[in-house]
This record gives structure tokens, C-alpha cells and sequence, in this order.
């Protein structure tokens, strides 16, 4: 059939959308009688598609022997890289093609040459689910075992991403280093660990990998086992002594960590084992508070049930609550914590409770649970300060919660202490059509008040021209006089 098309004059060069020619995929198919028919009739062999990807990177990358060794015998580049800096021994490798790999490197392909990551087709063969024996042939034809990626990951470090446990242990067996770090100061160690792989944990350990060296942002193998959520993973390296209160550069520990990522399963292993629940990190935050900021309810359970101090205080005032209140979507934490005694008139150094933080953040159920606490233990909803929840909700454009804290009392007119400006007053000036309206339609919004600056909201609305939050308060004008 090609012979057809090429005999009635099909142009032999002719490209798709990405620039590949027809001799592009005949290689990359491995129809070597369809290749050799289009290079006698004057196909180039060396053309590029618009990745500069030649018919022998094709070729390479399927596994096609038979339509590679024809094209080097051609005399094509062997070392010819494509617009990532891959030769077509990387994308060899990459795809775990080893006898594909035999015949470039027989052909002089250069085991060490770096793409523009600088990743070398060992760190290739190393991350490949089938690429153990292209490895041992890149090893046998002296690729550098350390060798370093623009990010500092040598090929252990690629074996341990992807989980390759053959390919970790032939590196290994091979002299690669350890504990050699990556640009965010990661081993081989951390990698495994973050990515929850135990086997190749356990080969690193037994070769006595450092448990005790910082990764990134100062975190041990532990931390990040216990962030992402593999328990299998902690109780390997707890098994080997590691301390589990030792802090990272932020002064968290590991039960921050599982905290923070929700893992249940990690989080009450290291409880088990005696973690500081009340352990303070470098903002004075203990994992409690991680854990109400993430809404981990099944967490925040745990930690409370342990004995973990629900009214601790960070470094900005804020407690649990405060965190949960800003985060909590169905009010499920912020529930759990006001029934276990926390306290919803606590405020942080701004002088924000988390009224306050629901408000702003628009967490409608968690701000209708913290007011009702607030009026069973106080007799009142809000102080009557201008430090105003509901500021902060008609500058977030929060209807629903504005909506709220009318019904709750909110004063409408409350004043700002510094530029006198009212919840309307902030609605407008940020152009909150929806606040603007929830205020308006309250009929307790005062349009004639001004601030410091003797703006009204009229005023501060056209300031930011906004269309829709000017015709709300232009009608109501119209309505009173």
C-alpha cells in the first residue's frame, strides 16, 4: 500500500499537526520494510518533529531493535537529543527497552549524557517499572551511580519517587551513597518515606541509612510518613529508635505532622507510644490546632480524647476553635470542640474571636454553633465593640453569614474605632454587591452615617465603580427621601 501512494505520488515528506513525518511513525511502529521503502525513495532519516524527535528516538522509545540497529547502520546520530535534552538511550531506558539499550550503547551512545534537567538515562532506568536490566547494562558500561539532576536527585533518589525496589537495590548493592541529599535536602530515606515506600525503607535502613538527618524544611523520614498517611511506614522507622518528639526547623514534631494531614492511622501510633500531645512548635501551635485548621475531625477526636488542652493559646492568640471556626464547613470540629469546653469569647491579639474568623470566612453552620455557645455562656452574642464580626463579613461579601448575625443582634451600624466606617461602609468600598444588599434589605443599615473622611456608602461605591452595589444603594436613597 505505501508503495502505491509513494508510485502515484504521495509527497514522502509531508508532516501532521506535530511536524511527524510518515517515516517517523514507521519507526516508532518497527515496520522496518516500510522504513527501508521510504529511505530508498528518499525519506530523511534524520528529520525532526516539532519536540525534535527523530525516527530513531521513535524507534527507541517502542522497543523497536530491529528498525534501530537499521537506522545506525545508516549512520544516524546516536547522541541526537530532543527538545528536553533526551536522547533516544534516555527514552529507552525510560520505557525499560534493554535490548534496545544494548544496541545504542554498542553504537557509542554516551551512558552519562544529562537532558536538560539534568537527569542521565540511569535516572531513568532507575524510575522505570521494567527497567532493572537496562540499569544493569548502563552499570556495566560505567554510568555514574551518584550522579546528580539539576534538583540534586541522583538515580537512588529516582528508584525510591517511583518505588522501583529492584532497581534501589542493584544501586545499592553498587556503591551508590546512601544519604546523599537533593536540593531540598532530602535522602533517598525521605523520598521513600513521603511516597510510603516500606520495602525500599527497609533496604535503606538495613544499609544504615541516617534517620536522624533533616530533610525539607528540617523534617525527618518520620515527619513525612506521618504528613502523607502511611502508618506501615512509621512503625519501620519508629523501630529503629528514632525519637519521636524531635522537632523540625519549625518546631514541629510528628504528631504535627499526622495532625496536619489528617492520617488517623499515624496519629494514634505515636500517641500509643507516648507523642507530646501538647508540644508547641515554633508558633506556638500544638497538633491540635493542625488539626482543627485541616477540619480533621477523627484527628481533633483522638487528640481531645488523649488529653490535649483545647484552650491552649498560640502565638497570636488564636486557639482551636479559632482555626476550626475560620475552616469548618459542616461545623462538625467546631461542635465537637465548644462541647468539650472551649471557649467561643476568646480573643486573639487583633482582638478577633472566632465570631469573628466564621464570619470572615464564611462558615455559616460553624458561626450559628459558636453564637449560641456564646449566648449560653455569656448571656450576649457580641460585645459591643467595633471590632465588629460583622465588618468582617460584609467585607468578605458574606451574605448568609451578615444574614446571621442580624438575626443574632449584630449592631448594622457599628462603627469602626479608627475610620468610623460601618458594615455598609465596608460592603461598598470593596464592592460587595451581595453584602451591600443583605444590609439594605435589613432596613436597619444607616445611609446617611459617614466616616472619618465624611464618605457615606454612596460615596465609597462609586469610588471602587461599582455598578450593581451603587443601584442598590442609589434605589434605597431614592426610598427615603
Amino acid at each position: 500500500m505505501v508503495k502505491l501512494l509513494l508510485s502515484r505520488g504521495a509527497n514522502i515528506n509531508a508532516f501532521d499537526k506535530k511536524d511527524r513525518r510518515a517515516i517517523h511513525w514507521a519507526a516508532y511502529m518497527g515496520h522496518l520494510e516500510v522504513v527501508k521503502l521510504l529511505v530508498s525513495s528518499g525519506a530523511e532519516v534524520d528529520c525532526k518533529d516539532k519536540k525534535a524527535y527523530t525516527p530513531l528516538h521513535a524507534a527507541a522509545s517502542s522497543g523497536m531493535s530491529s528498525t534501530v540497529h537499521y537506522l545506525l547502520g545508516l549512520g544516524v546520530q546516536v547522541n541526537v537529543v530532543n527538545a528536553y535534552g533526551n536522547t533516544p538511550l534516555h527514552l529507552a531506558c525510560y520505557n525499560g527497552q534493554d535490548v534496545v539499550v544494548s544496541e545504542l550503547i554498542k553504537a557509542g551512545a554516551s551512558v552519562n549524557q544529562v537532558n536538560e534537567r539534568g537527569f542521565s538515562a540511569l535516572h531513568f532506568a532507575s524510575s522505570s517499572r521494567q527497567g532493572a536490566l537496562c540499569q544493569e547494562l548502563l552499570l556495566a558500561h560505567g554510568a555514574h551511580i551518584n550522579m546528580r539532576s539539576k534538583d540534586g536527585k541522583t538515580p537512588l533518589h529516582m528508584a525510591a519517587t517511583h518505588g522501583r525496589f529492584s532497581c534501589s537495590q542493584a544501586l545499592i548493592q553498587n556503591g551508590a551513597e546512601i544519604d546523599c541529599v537533593d536540593r531540598d535536602r532530602n535522602t533517598a530515606l525521605h523520598i521513600a518515606a513521603r511516597h510510603g515506600h516500606e520495602l525500599i525503607i527497609t533496604a535503606l535502613v538495613k544499609h544504615r541509612a541516617c534517620l536522624a538527618k533533616r530533610g525539607i524544611h528540617g523534617m525527618f523520614p518520620l515527619h513525612l510518613a506521618a504528613l502523607t498517611g502511611f502508618p506501615d511506614c512509621c512503625r519501620k522507622l519508629l523501630s529503629s529508635g528514632f525519637d519521636i518528639d524531635t522537632p523540625d526547623d519549625y518546631g514541629r514534631t510528628c504528631l504535627h505532622a499526622a495532625a496536619a494531614g489528617g492520617n488517623l492511622e499515624c496519629l494514634n501510633l505515636l500517641l500509643n507510644i507516648g507523642a507530646d500531645f501538647n508540644k508547641k512548635d515554633n508558633y506556638g501551635r500544638t497538633p491540635l490546632h493542625y488539626a482543627s485548621a485541616n477540619c480533621n475531625y477523627h484527628c481533633v477526636f483522638a487528640l481531645v480524647g488523649s488529653g490535649a488542652s483545647i484552650n491552649e493559646l498560640d502565638q497570636r492568640g488564636c486557639g482551636p476553635l479559632h482555626y476550626a471556626a475560620a475552616a469548618d464547613t459542616d461545623g462538625k470540629c467546631v461542635e465537637y470542640l465548644l462541647r468539650n469546653n472551649a471557649e467561643p469569647g476568646v480573643r486573639d491579639q487583633q482582638g478577633y474571636s472566632a465570631v469573628h474568623y466564621a464570619s470572615a470566612y464564611g462558615r455559616t453552620l460553624s458561626l450559628e454553633l459558636v453564637c449560641t455557645s456564646l449566648m449560653e455562656s455569656s448571656g450576649t452574642d457580641f460585645p459591643s465593640d467595633s471590632e465588629s464580626p460583622l465588618h468582617a463579613a460584609a467585607f468578605a461579601d458574606r451574605a448568609e453569614c451578615i444574614s446571621l448575625l442580624l438575626g443574632h443582634g449584630a449592631h448594622a451600624n457599628i462603627a469602626d474605632k479608627h475610620t468610623r466606617r460601618t458594615p455598609l461602609m465596608m460592603a461598598a468600598l470593596n464592592g460587595q454587591t451581595n453584602a451591600v444588599e443583605v444590609l439594605v434589605s435589613s432596613s436597619k443599615a444607616d445611609f446617611t452615617l459617614q466616616d472619618t473622611d465624611r464618605n457615606t456608602a454612596l460615596h465609597l461605591a462609586c469610588s471602587k465603580v461599582t455598578t450593581g452595589t451603587v443601584s442598590v444603594i442609589s434605589l434605597r436613597f431614592t426610598l427615603l427621601f
